[in-house]
């Protein structure tokens, strides 16, 4: 049964367009009430680990791949069975992941945006060699010279941006809370 059902699921992931959606939402798996569809395996190969990755050229790794995510989803209904999603611990490392995943998504988007708008001028250049009391000659570190300056007109407009942010912003500190959390320690 188990290598029918591996060798069915290799065949659909195979055989399978991407625009075909009666195939994605098709059922490969069933673990307990949970049912894998062909979408969610391929979701899974598709960001499978480099390491992982290997396993999936040979027959032998396809089943041992399959067995590893049948595995993990035993163990998260395991989990859910002990209410360890429901844990005050649990949730608050959901929301912490969660606020560094938004907040380096945040910033990336907006360090592309800024990266875009940047431009650095060949006086700017000069001026800042002339500045930097440099020995080398200006032709061998013009590219280095830019990047410096590119990197720091950057940084500027992240910290324009995220100030103009604040001051956008309602923000109120309670001194004497900060004062007792500190004599706290």
């Amino acid at each position: 049964m188990r290598l029918f059902l591996l060798i069915t699921l290799f065949s659909l992931i195979a055989g399978c367009s991407s625009g075909d959606n009666k195939a994605e939402n098709k059922v490969v798996a069933q673990i307990n009430k949970y049912k894998m569809t062909m979408d969610d395996i391929k979701y899974e190969f598709k960001n499978s680990p480099y390491d992982e990755a290997a396993l999936l050229k040979t027959e032998n790794g396809r089943k041992q791949y399959l067995d590893n995510i049948i595995e993990k989803e035993v163990l998260l209904q395991e989990a859910q069975r002990q209410g360890i999603d429901r844990e005050k611990d649990f949730m608050k490392s959901i929301e912490n992941y969660w606020e560094q995943a938004l907040f380096k998504a945040l910033l990336e988007r907006k360090s592309r945006e800024i990266a875009g708008l940047i431009h650095v001028y060949d006086n700017e250049i000069e001026e800042y060699y002339k500045n930097s009391g440099e020995d080398t000659p200006l032709t061998k570190i013009k590219s280095e010279l830019r990047e410096i300056i590119r990197q720091k007109k950057e940084t500027d407009a992240m910290n324009a941006w995220i100030d103009e942010l604040k001051s956008k912003s309602y923000i109120k500190v309670d001194e004497k809370a900060l004062e007792s959390l500190a004599a706290q320690r």
